[in-house]
């Protein structure tokens, strides 16, 4: 956590705001985001169900709703770009797992499209197959191709995943 509140049940919000403030301060000044706020932001995926039914332990959320916080994270991985965050793997299994859980499968896609256009191996490995799971389930077989094809060449094994 970046900070500790009193009341549990406001400090999630507070320490969203926190962040988002945080962020857009350091990239309205030129100054690179430190990676706690990013990190913070890029979990967001995990606190929501899309699902009509409550998930137990998440909010619901409208798709206004949705569509912000998914505008949010792409936000935080501009800024991750900025300090190389973008590069670490827990960053982007985060980022992944939560576009995911928002229903955000182009979002997820065109991330990691971007991770695996790299040369050499990709060590993004949650990333890749959250990626793959979008590709599939948006039936983009050109990216799910491209990724499944990174994948492979980076000495994960494809055949355990449930496509």
């Amino acid at each position: 956590l970046l900070m500790n509140w009193n009341d549990p049940s406001t400090s999630r919000k507070s320490e969203l705001i926190f962040a988002i403030n945080e962020m857009r301060s350091c990239s309205n000044q030129g100054a690179l985001t430190k990676n706690a706020p990013l990190m913070f932001i890029a979990q967001q995926g995990d606190h929501y169900s899309t699902d009509k039914q409550y998930a137990s332990g998440k909010d619901s959320v409208s798709e206004r709703d949705r569509r912000s916080v998914v505008n949010l994270i792409l936000e935080a991985c501009v800024e991750a770009n900025r300090s190389n965050l973008l590069q670490k793997y827990s960053f982007t299994a985060h980022v992944a797992r939560s576009l995911r859980k928002l229903n955000a499968n182009k979002e997820c896609i065109k991330i990691v499209r971007g991770l695996v256009s790299r040369v050499g191996r990709c060590h993004h490995q949650v990333a890749m197959e959250e990626a793959i799971y979008a590709a599939t389930e948006e039936r983009d077989y050109v990216s799910l191709e491209m990724i499944m094809k990174k994948f492979e060449e980076s000495g994960y094994d494809s055949t355990r995943l449930h496509i």
